[in-house]
């Protein structure tokens, strides 16, 4: 078998010729899975047997799930990974058939394209006619890039990310847009944008003022879980704080600290898309708030789990809590809910698992929910929830018994109680009576 084989949109191109047993004969390849680091494919034989399979791609990294095959079998699966986004693969394979003679034969596909990366803004820096930004992610073999400017100004690309706008009198302001726009052949698909507002200097030092609006944030889904990230904003001399960011729907928030860039809103429902907005806070105030995100639709994974030694029990008690499918060596907090109180955060280990020891709160009863929040075996983020029923020492169930010698006190007074009690209604009774 010679030629050309088309598979399902990609090609194996066979270089072997079926005849005598010492003849190099061909494999056959189909169902082909794409994503944008590598594709994976299911190899057979045109003939009974393929022993001694082997596999070599000239770009990236292929991996086989076996090196035999028999008519009948399971097909072998074939993993070519560590591709750029649209870069193309072509594997050899090679292997030895019953009876002698060999199988050669090459398989081409390539990774999906990526949707355009939204630009990301270094903070702005002021001029006599405008100011100048650098976009920190820039790539000129990838994108075109395009700017709509306001006020007048002219935003010009010096080719390398630095970003000169022009144009504006003293102390004038202007929003940029910058669109990147992925060219042919790039590995990308579409176009992305975002804007930063900067304005020119002033001849004397303008008054302290809240930070500017921070520029529209990028989301990334996981499951139950979105990963916020922006950039920081010019301060206009104030000292900026902290940030805060909100979900829509639902009003979900999480926060950074004054040099963060990034967050972890957990329990989102999965399905829905959201979209989320910055504000950042300082000593003059808070900054407008950002633009939108794009909506970010989180979706359920596998391979998790989150489970409580103790899912009912008193305030103040002990609990262990492990919680699996995180990233080696993520970082996962322990929170909680309704008022939300952090339990504290645990390391997942070389197993994905992170495991806490925690007191709750003591003072704090009723039903709850401790969540766990990080980023997930796949680099995406991750909320797992379990129940937790707390309740006061003696309640129904879960409580714990009352011992030691106040119990004997408090038994004693219990029975004066009722037997006072007694005494009354014997009374109002006599009275009724003799009325």
């Amino acid at each position: 078998m010679a030629g050309l084989l088309a598979v399902a949109g990609s090609a194996a191109v066979v270089t072997g010729t079926a005849g005598p047993a010492w003849a190099c004969h061909g494999l056959v390849y189909g169902n082909p899975v794409r994503s944008t680091s590598g594709f994976t494919f299911q190899v057979t034989s045109s003939f009974a047997t393929a022993s001694n399979i082997t596999a070599i791609a000239n770009n990236g990294t292929a991996s086989l799930s076996g090196t035999s095959w028999a008519t009948g079998d399971t097909p072998v699966i074939a993993t070519v990974t560590g591709l750029n986004p649209g870069q193309s693969a072509t594997v050899q394979f090679n292997a030895a058939l019953a009876g002698g003679g060999t199988a050669c034969s090459s398989y081409t596909n390539s990774a999906e394209n990526a949707p355009a990366e939204t630009p990301a803004f270094s903070a702005v820096t002021r001029t006599a006619t405008g100011f100048t930004f650098t976009v920190m992610n820039y790539d000129g073999d990838v994108y075109d890039y395009t700017f709509a400017e306001t006020n007048g100004a002219t935003a010009t690309d010096d080719g390398d990310g630095l970003i000169t706008v022009t144009g504006l009198s003293e102390g004038a302001s202007s929003a940029v847009t910058v669109t990147a726009t992925a060219k042919n052949n790039s590995g990308f698909d579409g176009d992305a944008n975002a804007t930063v507002t900067g304005a020119a200097t002033v001849s004397a030092p303008a008054p302290p003022t809240p930070p500017s609006s921070p520029a529209k944030p990028a989301a990334v889904a996981g499951d139950s879980a979105v990963k916020i990230t922006w950039v920081r904003p010019e301060t206009n001399g104030s000292t900026v704080t902290g940030y805060v960011v909100t979900a829509a729907p639902g009003g979900a928030t999480c926060s950074g600290g004054a040099t963060a860039t990034s967050c972890l809103i957990g329990g989102l429902d999965n399905g829905t898309p959201y979209r989320f907005s910055v504000v950042a806070l300082s000593d003059l105030g808070r900054s407008p708030v950002s633009p939108l995100s794009d909506a970010a639709t989180p979706a359920s994974t596998t391979n998790k789990g989150i489970d409580l030694d103790r899912p009912r029990t008193v305030p103040g008690d002990g609990v262990q809590l492990r919680a699996k499918g995180y990233d080696p060596g993520a970082r996962v907090t322990f929170t909680l809910y309704s008022a939300p109180t952090v339990l504290g955060t645990a390391i997942a280990g070389a197993d994905g698992v992170a495991t806490l020891r925690a007191d709750l709160p003591a003072g704090v009863t009723g039903e709850h929910v401790i969540r766990a929040l990080g980023i997930g075996a796949n680099g995406l983020p991750l909320s797992q929830d379990t129940d937790i029923t707390i309740t006061a020492p003696g309640e129904g169930g879960g409580g714990l018994p009352v011992t030691g010698p106040g119990a004997g006190v408090l038994v004693g007074v219990a029975v004066a109680l009722l037997l006072g009690g007694a005494a009354l209604t014997v009374a109002a009774r006599r009275r009724r009576i003799a009325a």
